[in-house]
């Protein structure tokens, strides 16, 4: 039965099934999920209903046009691992809104207007530039679509243009807005600062019962344990097996004579060329290159020609016509050449830069034909490999059995969460480690074996999830020593808030932070002049709305990215945008705007 049912899911069919599937479970939950239909409805704006068979539809459409795209087919697998799925859900319930707004509007493109926007699209457009019926229904056949239902998608469009057009219409900014959003975004500000610590604070000592229980509640993130995985897997190692397809001595020297010319390089010399309308007036240019009375920049700018305009870059022989690559291939070294006569006029050539071809030695790309021919091996192999773990595992064999069975190195994983830890908070390392992995067991469900996944780096791997632990608040008796660390830090920094707060009371024209750092023995340290938008990352971005609240020689504090420590700041300068950096920011605003 197990066998019957592991082959009978890689049917397009059945994966066509499971993505909608799918789709339910996130759509309705698990309580409708028996009675999902094609007829039925995945979302509902208002009356408008998208319904199932129009989502799978959607998502075979794009599924056609993603394999086209990377030459293979991608499996609906992998549209949901990529988010396909849902952004083409998402598109079908904007579609519904937009249909919505238009119904309650009485609005509708008419017939006509559906007509020229299909006859004015060039993919449509046959040799001459005219509509070619004969391109239109190649097209959508190739998108899956009737030409009912393209023309309907047509309509839509333009319909929801006229509400977007509409919107933006009403949605002019009143004067002077450009102005004052450049000024805010370029006022900048520069700050001394110091740093109140930990061991700045007094010893807050050790809560009493009620005060560590009223603290463990009011944090139960701070005392969350992750939902957490155990299963096991199988790995198919690229890295590996690189490392073992390596080919010999021989192989290589082998591979190196069989396509020697491919690493033979032709020479290339770098070249500039101004051309003359006349023989003579090009001979006259020759001389005075050579005679020093001209430059090739000096003739270049007479015709008013750029140094662009006279490049042609690096070429090798077969880029330059017969003549011309004779003599400006036949010079000994960089120089003045020509004038050479061409189908439109007579040009005359300089060489900047003389490279030397030759065929490359094996010693010089030895390593890159050892990686390119262990690639090439491992593109074989690691399917091989992976089709043999497919057979076993249709065999129903265990996993375990199929890692000593084949090349797929077995593993578990014990209590993985999804920011990558272990079970007792370890770090995990190796696959295990890997996004694509962690995102693969948190997709299963309890007791399921995934399919397998090809990885990035050509290996692939196959999990199994046997047991699933929910997130729980963790006792407070399991972690009492945590919470009274967690506590005390919390008390010391609230000390340091009103310490800080003390500081920035007394800051004035008589006292500033330089003076408060000598007497308490902090440093005191400048920073800036910064923006809004482009502070440094030493100043924490709840530090940085208060410094902009502020006026100059006034402190203001918050607290340290770390939650540790307390920031005390006092704005040393405030320097706005001169008028006319503001006139050319508001105007690229503008014209920004305009575009949309």
């Amino acid at each position: 039965m197990l066998n019957r049912l592991r082959k009978g899911v890689k049917s397009l069919t059945a994966k066509v099934l499971i993505v909608l599937l799918v789709i339910s479970f996130a759509v309705w939950g698990i309580g409708d999920i028996f009675s999902f239909r094609l007829d039925a409805k995945v979302a509902q704006v208002g009356e408008t209903e998208v319904s199932a068979q129009r989502f799978a539809d959607a998502l075979a459409r794009q599924q056609n046009r993603i394999s086209r795209q990377r030459g293979e087919l991608v499996t609906f697998e992998q549209l949901r691992q990529g988010g396909v799925a849902s952004a083409v859900l998402d598109g079908l319930i904007r579609d519904a809104a937009f249909a919505e707004e238009l119904d309650r509007f009485g609005l509708a493109a008419p017939d006509s207007a559906v007509a020229a926007a299909i006859r004015n699209q060039q993919a449509f457009q046959g040799p001459g530039g005219e509509f070619s019926r004969q391109y239109y229904q190649l097209s959508l056949q190739q998108q899956g679509m009737t030409t009912q239902e393209f023309e309907e998608l047509t309509r839509t469009l333009l319909g929801q243009d006229i509400l977007v057009e509409t919107a933006q219409a009403g949605a002019v900014p009143p004067p002077g807005v450009a102005q004052r959003i450049a000024a805010y975004r370029s006022e900048r500000r520069s700050v001394n600062m110091l740093t109140l610590t930990a061991g700045m604070a007094s010893d807050p000592g050790t809560p009493n019962p009620e005060e560590l229980r009223s603290f463990h509640e009011a944090n139960e993130d701070m005392f969350t344990e992750p939902e957490r995985r155990w299963g096991e897997y199988l790995h198919v190692d690229a890295e590996g097996l690189l490392e073992e397809l390596k080919p010999d001595e021989e192989e290589l020297r082998a591979a190196y004579e069989e396509n020697k010319d491919t690493y033979t390089v032709a020479e290339q010399r770098v070249v500039d060329q101004i051309t003359f309308p006349e023989q003579s007036a090009a001979e006259t240019a020759v001389s005075n290159l050579l005679a020093g009375d001209a430059t090739f920049e000096s003739l270049a700018e007479e015709q008013g020609l750029s140094a662009e305009d006279i490049a042609l870059g690096e070429l090798t022989r077969g880029d330059l016509p017969g003549a011309a690559a004779t003599l400006v291939f036949d010079a000994a070294e960089p120089g003045i050449v020509g004038p050479v006569e061409l189908p439109a006029g007579y040009a005359v050539y300089r060489v900047r830069e003389i490279q030397e071809g030759g065929t490359k030695s094996f010693e010089e790309v030895r390593g890159e034909i050892a990686e390119r021919m262990a690639q090439d091996a491992l593109m074989g192999r690691a399917p091989e490999i992976a089709n043999k773990i497919e057979e076993l595992r249709a065999a129903g064999t265990p996993m375990k059995e199929i890692g000593e069975e084949t090349a797929a190195t077995y593993g578990t994983f014990d209590g993985l969460a999804q920011n990558g830890t272990l079970a007792g908070s370890e770090e995990a390392d190796g696959v295990v480690a890997r996004e694509t992995f962690v995102n693969e067991v948190f997709a299963a469900l309890d007791n399921e074996e995934r399919d397998i996944v090809e990885t990035e780096r050509g290996g692939y791997f196959v999990v199994m999830v046997k047991r699933i632990e929910p997130s729980r608040v963790v006792p407070l008796e399991e972690v009492r020593e945590e919470a009274v660390a967690a506590w005390q830090d919390a008390q010391r920094v609230e000390a340091l808030k009103t310490r800080a707060e003390e500081i920035v009371g007394r800051l004035g024209e008589e006292v500033s932070l330089w003076d408060v750092g000598e007497e308490i023995g902090a440093e005191v340290r400048s920073v800036g002049p910064f923006t809004r938008l482009g502070a440094p990352r030493s100043v924490p971005p709840a530090l940085v709305e208060e410094i902009f609240r502020a006026q100059s020689g006034d402190g203001v504090f918050a607290e340290a990215r770390n939650a540790t420590a307390v920031i005390v700041a006092q704005v040393a300068s405030v320097t706005m945008p001169a008028p006319e950096q503001i006139e050319e920011q508001s105007a690229q605003l503008e014209r920004s705007e305009e575009r949309r």
